[in-house]
């Protein structure tokens, strides 16, 4: 009895072990191993019908399935009978993708000649043409890239366009520097300029006109045409005490809306146009005409004393006829006008007033050799143009007093240097 038990026994463990013994693997790849996610694989009775499924992830689409070298199906669902041990391959391709790039505005886009296939990286370059700069590209309304040479990794159809606008020519002066946005609808272009600690903006130029754009840091406007601009920058400026008859003014320093109190007009024989000038000022001037008088020179003062809106209108009035920059070498901005002080002085009474020729005449050369021992200083000489900021004067003159004008005579130096190098600027 006991010998018939254990041989049932034996029977029941050698059963499933058959069992096992007779089943067979189903593999599964798929080429490449990213394309696609797969169903099916695992153990199997032979004889067994199974369905095996490749489904492909974004951007890949099925070619077929193989065994080996031998194409098995074409289609991700793939139903057989298993007989033995198999190992199938789920092929894909990447998808094929329309890419098209158009310009807006003069210029044209650069495309490669390969396909747009998934996953490839592809690229594209804009070229404006002559008095054109590109912009941006724009894909379905939003900007995407700001360099001309673009590339991205192609993952999907694609409607690009390069934008392209007038030429910008933008220059920077020393002091600060310029940062640049743009609206697309409508169509603006903001430029913003941001001083360096120690500097202050001064105005955006039109190279193109001459004539100042804006004051203010922020400058906008429609692109609709090549425009050439300077950010300006400068130091900021130091305030003088105008009433100082030692201030030093030049375009450095300000004495804001400063006006004397003790203005007086000139008489007709010291100023044919009735000119003003401060007390001191008009007592010095008597004194050196007689002078001049005695050695057979009349002197004329064609211009005194000009208030912060006359320079201002006579200064812009200037930048008008002859453009900015070439109006800040003869004329100053309101605020920094020796004029303003009410102690200096054009001389005229000649044929050839506000001119380097009035350094040859009479006047001219007695003022150039004398007026320094009346307490006068001449403020712009020849060649100095680079310091002082102005061209040569030989009419302009300004009251320093005679102690300083005599010292000021003997050091060689421009006025604004010897002031400056007494330590007389706030």
């Amino acid at each position: 009895m006991k010998k018939y038990f254990l041989f049932f026994v034996l029977a029941l463990v050698a059963l499933p072990l058959a069992g096992c013994k007779n089943r067979v693997r189903v593999e599964l790849t798929s080429s490449p191993v990213e394309a696609a996610s797969l169903r099916g694989a695992g153990t199997y009775s032979p004889g067994e019908e199974i369905t095996v499924s490749a489904r492909p992830e974004p951007g890949w689409e099925f070619v077929g399935w193989t065994q080996g070298e031998e194409a098995v199906a074409a289609t991700p669902d793939y139903t057989f009978v298993v007989r033995n041990k198999i190992k199938l391959t789920a092929n894909f391709q990447p998808l094929e993708y329309a890419v098209s790039a158009l310009a807006q505005g003069p210029g044209s886009v650069r495309q490669p000649g390969e396909s747009a296939s998934y996953g490839r990286d592809y690229s594209l370059s804009a070229i404006p043409e002559g008095g054109y700069r590109f912009v941006c590209w724009i894909d379905e309304g939003e900007i995407v890239g700001y360099k001309a040479d673009y590339t991205f990794t192609v993952a999907g159809d694609r409607e690009l366009t390069a934008l392209f606008w007038p030429d910008l020519d933008l220059e920077v002066g020393e002091g600060g520097r310029v940062e640049e946005a743009f609206t697309l609808e409508p169509a603006r272009v903001s430029l913003k300029a941001v001083p360096a600690a120690g500097y202050e903006f001064f105005g955006w130029l039109d190279l193109e006109t001459g004539q100042e754009a804006e004051l203010g840091e922020v400058l906008s406007f429609t692109p609709d045409r090549i425009r050439r601009l300077l950010a300006r920058f400068r130091q900021e400026l130091v305030s003088a005490d105008g009433s100082d008859l030692a201030a030093v003014v030049g375009k450095t320093t300000t004495i804001g809306r400063y006006a004397p109190a003790d203005l007086v007009e000139l008489p007709s024989s010291l100023s044919v146009k009735g000119r003003r000038v401060r007390k001191e000022v008009a007592q010095a001037l008597e004194v050196m005409a007689q002078a001049a008088r005695a050695e057979g020179v009349v002197l004329d003062v064609d211009s005194g004393y000009r208030s912060y809106s006359t320079q201002d209108d006579l200064f812009y009035r200037y930048a008008k006829r002859d453009g900015v920059l070439a109006a800040e070498r003869y004329s100053a901005r309101p605020g920094q006008s020796e004029h303003q002080l009410g102690t200096a002085v054009d001389f005229g009474g000649t044929n050839k007033n506000y001119s380097d020729a009035f350094a040859d005449t009479a006047p001219g050369k007695w003022l150039a050799a004398n007026a320094h021992n009346y307490g006068f200083a001449l403020s712009y000489p020849r060649g100095k143009e680079e310091v002082t900021g102005y061209m040569f004067e030989p009419w302009h003159y300004r009251y320093v007093g005679l102690e300083l004008a005599r010292e000021w005579k003997e050091t060689g130096l421009t006025l604004i240097e010897f002031l400056s190098a007494k330590g007389l600027v706030p």
